[in-house]
């Protein structure tokens, strides 16, 4: 197959689909095109193709706007996996099995995902708050007390 560029406006419209990279790789090798994953996930962080962290179609997933140098963390990728398996999509057996690690670890040490964006690491494991935090992250917008915090205008 010769090489070529990314069609970027293809993987964006995937990307914001739900597609995951290695299904963009996959429909650019059917239409005759040589790209790698490495590619795609290149063009994110370059910011060529946009697609703004949000809320899976569950309502769950990465609830924060995350900054750039935080979007391919590990936790984010996980979150946004996890997402996507809650959805019945489908995810890769090699990421399933880390997946699985990952969430028996948060549940046996009673943690959730916390983000913090002020921070190079961006990504911490906190004690889950019983009763508001209900998923695998720190809900963001309820304070400790189980009071709503107001939003950013």
């Amino acid at each position: 197959m010769p090489a070529a560029k990314l069609d970027l406006k293809v993987a964006e419209r995937m990307l914001r689909a739900g597609a995951t990279q290695q299904e963009v790789v996959e429909e650019h090798k059917r239409r005759g095109v040589t790209v790698t994953q490495k590619a795609v996930s290149l063009a994110l962080v370059e910011g060529r193709i946009n697609v703004p962290s949000k809320y899976a179609v569950t309502g769950r997933g990465i609830p924060w706007k995350l900054k750039p140098e935080h979007r391919h963390a590990n936790a984010a990728r996980l979150l946004r996996s996890q997402a996507r398996k809650e959805q019945g999509l489908p995810i890769g057996p090699s990421l399933e099995k880390q997946l699985e690690r990952w969430i028996a670890g948060l549940l046996i040490e009673n943690e959730v995902i916390h983000y913090h964006p002020e921070t190079r690491e961006g990504f911490w494991r906190v004690p889950r708050r019983e009763g508001i935090d209900e998923w695998y992250v720190r809900e963001p917008w309820i304070d400790d007390d189980g009071n709503p915090i107001p939003r950013p205008a």
